[in-house]
């Protein structure tokens, strides 16, 4: 069996409180032999929408990106490949096959695309072995629409990868409307530094942190809220945010431009979180909302100039492994899912669907159990306080989700190598 993206072990466990049974689902990041997922085809709660294989027979992808000619290019973790999707069919040659580590988080991570005026830019983050470090590196390239090719490598990022072999994030995000390079980087299995928290703590070492950097020097935007800092903090001048323990997922919201990102937990609170600039999500303090731990802004959190903590806008106690969030920048599904909030998780295969609120800032919960921004565990003969946020399940392990080109929602799974579209119901 291949080597898995995100190793999780499942263990139901009865909790007795007041006499009440509670399921819980933990997560843990040890290395274990995978759970296969599903093979039968995933289905969705909503009949006015459908759902269709665009492409199969991928290799553990990881994220993906659309070319301005509605063609796919696709990561492959381990294999380091590039893939292109043309016409629902993958091309037998790769765009570009790379040498990346293989750890358990390790390897072909993320991919941003940018077209300029004369060709289109790739950026992939990726995780490789360099002399006896590991590293994980942003790199920008140029792809030839004649060889159908990545080529002209240039650095970007140079980004520790030690100790690992965990949390080392990767997405990226090109924003839509400063044009900046967004990487985030988890703590790489690591602690001990101010960046997450900790009280004097280590210099800033560009972990667990959201960098916004010029996507062609690497270079850090000038009105970044930490921008004014130099000698051994000059580092913070690159971030945009920071305190992050891993994240598989962020979009900018399509109304107010801001960004939006989802954070994994430890044993406890899988997070959504609006990253406003200078924003501090807690770890290694908090997950979860700050409220439910015995900790303080004041007196527990690494609070530097221009930084600010805030709650997450919506928790998953039990950790489903979230992965991708995507805003349906398009009306193509009707007018109910169009500015609105797709994500995904890895342990489940699950598609959570959520509806943001009027002034863009939280989510409509309909559900009153909700109302506290947490989905609890639950009452053994109770609904899960997620039914009413499930859109869609017997997904291979998402790891992607993307708006293409003809306005539909493309849908990348791990674990079977597949991507799906869900369009409107014609029938």
């Amino acid at each position: 069996m291949k080597n898995k993206f995100i190793l999780y072990i499942v263990i139901v466990a009865a909790a007795v409180v007041t006499g009440v049974a509670l399921t819980l689902i933990v997560t843990s990041t040890d290395p274990i032999t995978a759970i296969s997922g599903p093979k039968s085809r995933p289905v969705l709660h909503d009949d006015a929408l459908a759902i269709e294989l665009v492409a199969e027979g991928l290799d553990s992808p990881t994220s993906m990106s659309f070319l301005g000619n509605g063609s796919i290019l696709v990561l492959e973790k381990n294999t380091g490949q590039v893939r292109i999707v043309s016409s629902n069919k993958i091309l037998n040659e790769p765009a570009i096959q790379i040498e990346v580590a293989q750890g358990a988080e390790q390897g072909l991570l993320g991919i941003a695309t940018w077209k300029e005026i004369n060709d289109t830019s790739v950026f992939l983050y990726l995780t490789e072995k360099y002399e006896d470090k590991t590293r994980n590196r942003i790199y920008k390239y140029i792809f030839d629409e004649n060889e159908m090719t990545l080529v002209n490598q240039t650095l970007i990022l140079d980004l520790p990868g030690d100790p690992g072999p965990f949390h080392n994030g990767g997405k990226l995000s090109i924003g839509p409307v400063d044009g900046y390079l967004y990487a985030v980087i988890g703590d790489v299995n690591s602690g001990g530094g101010m960046l997450d928290n900790q009280i004097p703590g280590g210099p800033p070492n560009d972990k667990s942190v959201i960098f916004r950097v010029d996507k062609d020097t690497g270079l850090p935007a000038k009105d970044n809220p930490f921008y004014n800092y130099s000698a051994d903090m000059e580092n913070l001048r690159r971030y945009f945010a920071y305190g992050i323990r891993n994240s598989f997922g962020m979009d900018f919201e399509p109304v107010t431009g801001k960004l939006w990102i989802t954070e994994n937990g430890d044993k406890v609170y899988d997070e959504i979180n609006i990253a406003k600039p200078g924003f501090n999500s807690g770890w290694h303090k908090v997950m979860g909302p700050i409220g439910r731990t015995n900790m303080t802004v004041e007196n527990d959190l690494m609070v530097l100039n221009g930084a600010k903590y805030e709650d997450p806008i919506f928790s998953w106690y039990a950790p489903v492994g979230v992965t991708d969030i995507e805003f349906l920048n398009s009306s193509e599904l009707g007018d109910k899912y169009k500015d609105d909030i797709f994500v995904g998780d890895i342990n489940n295969g699950n598609l959570y669907f959520f509806e943001v609120n009027q002034d863009r800032t939280g989510l409509i919960l309909n559900d009153p159990r909700l109302l506290d921004l947490v989905a609890d565990p639950v009452k053994e003969e109770d609904n899960s306080e997620l039914s009413s946020l499930i859109l869609g399940e017997g997904f291979g392990r998402i790891t992607d989700i993307e708006t293409g080109p003809d306005g539909f929602l493309y849908i990348l799974t791990y674990e079977d190598g597949n991507i799906y579209r869900i369009t409107k119901n014609t029938t």
